[in-house]
């Protein structure tokens, strides 16, 4: 009994993430943020129906936006989609370059957070008012 409890354990698949999806107000801006700012690949969706815009976000993950919100809402920072990338200078230079303002986590305006393991990070609200968190976590 101990061997195969111990096989079992070694090979124990977890569940993993295959996609989040979020409400948003307008297809075309949330799609053109998610592509432009943030830096997703938009892949095929198969609805075809024009309320949906799907994107890879890592190996085996997406991101699905779905239009028909009827208004944006105010969400906590809590609540956040999170995005490593591998330069903080260079993202925030493509903030920069779309005007979208960003801070660190207490609140403070164009400021880069340093969490007690080295990994920097910043906050910004899509369209929408969802939080995005980008970091350079290099996991």
């Amino acid at each position: 009994m101990g061997i195969s409890t111990s096989i079992h354990a070694q090979t124990k698949k977890y569940p993993s993430l295959n996609h989040i999806a979020i409400y948003v107000v307008s297809l075309e801006r949330s799609t053109n943020f998610y592509r432009d700012v943030i830096g997703l690949e938009v892949m095929d969706e198969p609805f075809k129906d024009g309320r949906h815009s799907w994107f890879k976000v890592g190996d085996h993950s997406q991101l699905h936006i779905i239009s028909g919100a009827a208004k944006a809402e105010v969400h906590p920072k809590d609540t956040h989609l999170c995005f490593s990338v591998p330069s903080m200078k260079d993202f925030i230079a493509v903030l920069t370059q779309h005007q979208v303002q960003y801070e660190d986590w207490p609140g403070k305006p164009n400021t880069i957070n340093k969490r007690v393991d080295g990994v920097q990070q910043i906050y910004f609200r899509d369209p929408d008012g969802y939080w995005i968190e980008i970091n350079d976590d290099k996991y």
